[in-house]
């Protein structure tokens, strides 16, 4: 059975739409008018592929936290004032919703409307503020990366009103037949809006997309992407990349044109290691490099419709977002069957070109899917599996803001998800020890202390079978560990039957990362025994080379 065919049959699937939402604006205080600079520099050193060491943490900047105009809107001198907690969670980067001027200022500001790529939202701050949150970032060794918008810009850029820059974007003299929305549905009027006597493109709330046919349009976007590279960014997330290139009319989505100006995108960021380059360098010192990624949104529940965004796997995206991983692991929970999620990381691993990389996450700001503390309605044990199969997942891992901490929000409108962190749940788990956030704190510690847990993956057969218990294997080098979930509401004792397929020695020792062995020790020959794992309970289990360094906690209580 093909996944394609699974996923499509059993997700319940979300139209892959982008992000966005309503328009509006509404009347604020003063803010101040920004006179202030962010000059080039500020580079973090960064290795090729260090994003696969990456825990990424998403921010919803609006969100988290106030720390300057008492207005009740997140900034960047708030973010910046809760690095410690950041930092203390065990995440390494942090992923920054869009932060640059934008049309909608009303109660779903998003920041995907853009006006201004050069401009920070005055509701964030200023850019000395971001030029103190990026400096912040990188003295902890955290890197930072930010949300591009290149598909479309807000309605209100003043781009459409310059004579000079009209073939900015894609037009039409009058309203033209046979197109509808390029995810499917929907008809020529909801992707062309009437502006000033004639119709321009919009796949996404009125917004305009921008002409990629026009080499002024690519180059222009080029300078956007480094300006902001080489002001200290150490990567991007990028928005909405099915859609670059229209050739309508019909589904106007994943043209070889779009692919081919994602590529020039990747180019400009391979030149930031490549050797003599002219970008700022880490402490201004020419010989070393600060290497940047780019993530793509290609939002689509078909993992084989992800594959293409790799490109040759050196030519495309570092990283694409897991559409495919928050229903997988949803359904691997609510319906006690780890099929699914198994058969997506095997699909990826066998199909997806070599040095790919998947960004798996359990929920977003976009309707995904609900946030987990509203899927598994509050059940503590559930959404600590849930973010354990996240965390332990082959890829590298995503935290949405406030899941660390159970934060809930149902899927179906963009408010729910986009609520205001709840600081006060953080006090409270935080001297937890069996909290949601305090198991958060063991699963990424277990990440960052076994590269094996970043690196290769199996499934492992048990004598269960997938219906009740999943298990893995994780592998860098000689070292291997063992991930074994719970998925029922019941104790389960199951036998591991392939671990020395994987690498494992024959009665080699084994000891709890995060679990208890009770008493199992060591393998018995080839087979080893998982007893009575706690309902909805994780182990994480070091079985064989680098070290073993100490249990962070017990089972689940």
């Amino acid at each position: 059975m093909r996944l394609t065919w699974l996923l499509a049959t059993t997700l319940g699937l979300v139209g892959p739409l982008g992000c966005a939402g309503g328009g509006g604006g509404t009347p604020s205080p003063a803010y101040p008018a920004d006179t202030s600079v962010i000059a080039a520099g500020q580079q973090m050193e960064n290795p090729a592929r260090w994003y696969d060491d990456a825990i990424i943490y998403q921010v919803w900047v609006k969100s988290f936290a106030d720390g300057i105009y008492n207005d009740g809107i997140g900034d960047l001198p708030g973010l910046q004032g809760k690095l410690d907690y950041l930092q203390s969670l065990g995440v390494n980067t942090l992923w920054l919703s869009p932060i640059f001027e934008c049309t909608n200022k009303g109660a779903n500001m998003h920041g995907y409307d853009t006006t201004d790529y050069y401009a920070v939202n005055n509701r964030f701050g200023l850019k000395s503020d971001l030029k103190n949150l990026i400096d912040a970032t990188h003295a902890r060794g955290m890197r930072i990366i930010f949300d591009f918008v290149p598909n479309h810009t807000s309605a209100s850029h003043p781009w459409m009103d310059d004579p000079a820059k009209r073939n900015f974007y894609v037009w039409q003299s009058t309203l033209p037949s046979g197109w509808g929305f390029p995810w499917g549905g929907g008809t020529s009027s909801d992707v062309w809006k009437e502006y000033e006597g004639a119709f321009y493109y919009s796949a996404f709330s009125g917004d305009a997309d921008l002409n990629y046919y026009n080499p002024e349009v690519r180059s222009t976007m080029q300078t956007v992407e480094s300006y902001w590279l080489d002001r200290g960014f150490d990567g991007m997330r990028v928005d909405a990349v099915r859609y670059l290139c229209e050739s309508g009319p019909g589904k106007a989505a994943d043209t070889p044109d779009t692919h081919a100006r994602l590529q020039e995108f990747r180019s400009v960021i391979d030149g930031y290691l490549a050797p003599g380059n002219a970008h700022p360098r880490p402490g201004g010192d020419a010989a070393k490099y600060s290497g940047k990624m780019m993530m793509a949104e290609a939002w689509t529940n078909d993992a084989a419709g992800v594959a293409p965004y790799y490109g040759s796997g050196a030519n495309e995206f570092h990283l694409c977002l897991d559409f495919s991983a928050p229903w997988a692991i949803f359904n691997a929970i609510n319906g006690s069957d780890a099929t699914q999620l198994t058969s997506l990381w095997e699909y990826e691993r066998d199909t997806y070109p070599a040095g790919y990389r998947s960004a798996t996450f359990d929920s977003n700001h976009d309707n995904v899917i609900s946030r987990p503390g509203t899927q598994y309605a509050a059940n503590r044990p559930r959404i600590i599996l849930a973010e354990a199969l996240n965390l332990l997942s082959p890829g590298t891992p995503i935290i949405y803001y406030g899941n660390e901490v159970g934060m809930t929000g149902a899927s179906g409108s963009d408010l729910n998800l986009r609520g205001a962190m709840d600081w006060a749940a953080v006090t409270a788990q935080a001297s937890q020890p069996d909290s949601i956030l305090s198991w958060v704190k063991y699963l990424n510690k277990a990440r960052s202390a076994y590269p094996a847990l970043r690196g290769g993956y199996a499934t492992l057969a048990t004598d269960l079978g997938p219906g009740k218990i999943l298990a893995c294997i994780r592998s860098a080098g000689a070292e291997r560990v063992v991930v074994v979930a719970n998925l029922t509401a019941t104790a389960q004792t199951a036998v591991l039957t392939d671990l020395t397929a994987n690498g494992v020695a024959p009665d080699a020792a084994v000891n709890a990362i995060i679990g208890d062995t009770k008493t199992y020790n060591s393998l018995a020959g080839t087979r080893y025994t998982v007893a009575a794992l706690p309902p909805y309970g994780v182990r994480v289990l070091h079985a064989g080379g680098g070290t073993f360094k100490g249990n962070l906690h017990g089972d689940i209580q």
